[in-house]
C-alpha cells in the first residue's frame, strides 16, 4: 500500500492511497508544471527502508529521515522522490503506540504537507518533492523494486537515483548545480549516463559550521551538510577519503552458502566485514578497466573543471574518447558469463549512482520502459551493476559527472550505526535462495540488450516503409 504524504500540487486530489497500481503513482497531476522545467530540471530520485530494527531505537529513526532530509535540502529546490519503505509487521499489536505508529508519526512530522500552514523555513526546500511511504507485511522488499516505483514517479526527463541512504552518503554540496548543468549541454545529445562517485570520508567537514550564515539550516532542524569541490586537491592528496565504502558499513554481512545439491557446505553460513566481496573484486580483471578507470577519470576532469588547470589529466581529447570507449566495453563485457566477470557482476558491492537521460541514443527510447533494475535481484550485493552495463549495451555514452560526489562522514555513519545495529549481521548476497533461479534471471537479462536491439530495428522498418 502507498501512501502519499506530500507532493508539489496544490489539487486535493494529490492527497490520497493507493493499491498495487504502479501506474497510479505516475499521475502528472501530483506535479506543479509552472515550477518544473521537464526538460531542464534534474529530479533526484530517493528510497529509504526502514526495517523492525530501526524501529526498535527512536533516535535512528529520526536520523535515517534527517539523512533523507539533508539531501533534498542539498538539492536547491529542484524536484525530488522520496520513496520509505516500512516494515508493518507488527501494525496489529495492541498496547501503547507500537514502534510502527511511532515511525509514522516521525515521518508525518518531518514530511507531510499541512494544507491549513503555509510552507516555512521547515519545509521551504520540500517545495518540489514528492514524498511517500509503502507498507508491507514483509520485512524487507527489493530496493530494485522500490528505486524503480520511485523513478517511474519522477516528472523530468533527467534521474539522479541510487544513493544509499542507508550508508550515511550526502551528496556534494555542488552536485544539484553540476547536474543541472549536465542536463542542460547534454539536451540536444540523448543517451547519455554520468556516474556520480561515491566515498567514505575519513573526517568531517571541519571548515564550516552547518549553521552558519553561509550555509543557513532551518531552526530545530538535524541536516547533515557535504564538503564542496573545492576540497578535492585535498581529499586526493591526503587520501581522506576512501572508495571501499564497505569497510565502514555499520553491520557485518552474514551470507548463507547456497547449495542447490546435498554437497558440503550446504546451509553454512559465514561472516564478512566486506572483504571478501572486495578479494572477489580485485581478482576480477575488470576492477582496473570499469571501478577503477571511472573514478580516475572523475578525478581527473573534476580538478580540470572546478579549477581550470589540468590537474593529473594531461591527455589529448582523443585519448579522454579511448578512456570511455574502455570503460563501455569493459561494461559490455561483464554480460558475456566469463567466470571473472560474472563474479564482478555480482559482488559489486555498491549501488551505483547515475545520472540518466530518459531519453536513449536510438530513437530516443524511454529507459524506463526497456532498461529498468531488476526487481528480483534483491540484496545489498546483488548484480548492482547489472543496469549500467547493459545501458552502454543498447547504446548509452558512459562517462563521469566532474565535481558531483556523494560521501559518508563520521557523524552520519556515527548517527546510523547505533549499538544495537552494529552488534547485528545482516545478509547481503541476492535474496533469492536458489542458485539456479539467479541463473536463469541472468541469461534473461543478458538477451535483454539484444531483444531491445531487434526490436528497434523492427520499429525503424516499419517507420521507413510508411514514409515511402
Amino acid at each position: 500500500m502507498v501512501h502519499l504524504l506530500r507532493s508539489p500540487s496544490t489539487a486535493k486530489t494529490a492527497k490520497g492511497t493507493f493499491r498495487r497500481d504502479v501506474n497510479q503513482f505516475i499521475s502528472s497531476s501530483w506535479w506543479d508544471e509552472k515550477s518544473i522545467n521537464a526538460n531542464e530540471d534534474v529530479t533526484l530520485v530517493l528510497t529509504l527502508q526502514i526495517t523492525s530494527s530501526h524501529m526498535r531505537e527512536e533516535s535512528l529513526v529520526q536520523n535515517l529521515l534527517a539523512m533523507a532530509d539533508s539531501n533534498i535540502f542539498l538539492w536547491s529546490g529542484q524536484p525530488s522522490v522520496l520513496l520509505i519503505h516500512i516494515d508493518s509487521t507488527e501494525a496489529n499489536q495492541g498496547g501503547e503506540m507500537n514502534e510502527l505508529a511511532k515511525t509514522l508519526q516521525f515521518i508525518k512530522e518531518k514530511f507531510e504537507t499541512d494544507q491549513k500552514e503555509p510552507a516555512s523555513d521547515q519545509t521551504l526546500h520540500l517545495k518540489n518533492s514528492l514524498v511517500a511511504i509503502v507498507d508491507s507485511k514483509k520485512p524487507a522488499v527489493s530496493r530494485k523494486a522500490l528505486m524503480n516505483m520511485a523513478i517511474h514517479a519522477a516528472p523530468t526527463r533527467w534521474i539522479v537515483s541510487g544513493l544509499d541512504l542507508e550508508r550515511g552518503l550526502v551528496l556534494s554540496q555542488e552536485a544539484s548545480y553540476f547536474a543541472a548543468r549536465g542536463a542542460k549541454v547534454y539536451a540536444d545529445l540523448p543517451g547519455h549516463v554520468f556516474v556520480i562517485p561515491q566515498f567514505a570520508s575519513k573526517r568531517d567537514d571541519t571548515r564550516r559550521n552547518s549553521d552558519s550564515e553561509a550555509n543557513p539550516v532551518p531552526e530545530g532542524r538535524v541536516l547533515y551538510s557535504g564538503v564542496g569541490n573545492d576540497l578535492l586537491p585535498t581529499i586526493r592528496t591526503k587520501q581522506s577519503m576512501t572508495s571501499n565504502i564497505a569497510e565502514y558499513d555499520c553491520s557485518r554481512c552474514s551470507n548463507a552458502v547456497i547449495d542447490d545439491g546435498a554437497g558440503a557446505g550446504a546451509g553454512e553460513e559465514l561472516t564478512d566485514d566486506g572483504s571478501e566481496s572486495r578479494r572477489l573484486l580485485e581478482e576480477s580483471s575488470s576492477k582496473r578497466s570499469v571501478e577503477e578507470q571511472i573514478e580516475d577519470l572523475w578525478w581527473d576532469l573534476s580538478v580540470a573543471d572546478v579549477y581550470g588547470t589540468a590537474g593529473g589529466f594531461r591527455s589529448s581529447l582523443d585519448l579522454i574518447a579511448k578512456i570511455h570507449d574502455r570503460i563501455e566495453v569493459s561494461l559490455m563485457s561483464l554480460l558475456d558469463r566469463i567466470e571473472d566477470h560474472l563474479e564482478y557482476l555480482r559482488y559489486f558491492d555498491k549501488s551505483p549512482i547515475l545520472l540518466i537521460d530518459r531519453l536513449g541514443p536510438l530513437k530516443e527510447m524511454m529507459t524506463l520502459d526497456l532498461v529498468s533494475e531488476v526487481e528480483e535481484f534483491g540484496g545489498s550485493r546483488c548484480f548492482n551493476l547489472l543496469r549500467l552495463a547493459q545501458l552502454a549495451t543498447v547504446g548509452y555514452k558512459v562517462t563521469v559527472l566532474p565535481g558531483a560526489f556523494a560521501a559518508s562522514y563520521p557523524k552520519t555513519r556515527a548517527a546510523l550505526c547505533t549499538d544495537s545495529i552494529t552488534k547485528q549481521t545482516r545478509y547481503c548476497d541476492c535474496d533469492i535462495t536458489s542458485e539456479s533461479t539467479i541463473r536463469e534471471i541472468l541469461i534473461d537479462e543478458v538477451k535483454r540488450p539484444g531483444k531491445i536491439a531487434v526490436l528497434l530495428n523492427e520499429l525503424d522498418s516499419r517507420i521507413n516503409s510508411v514514409i515511402r
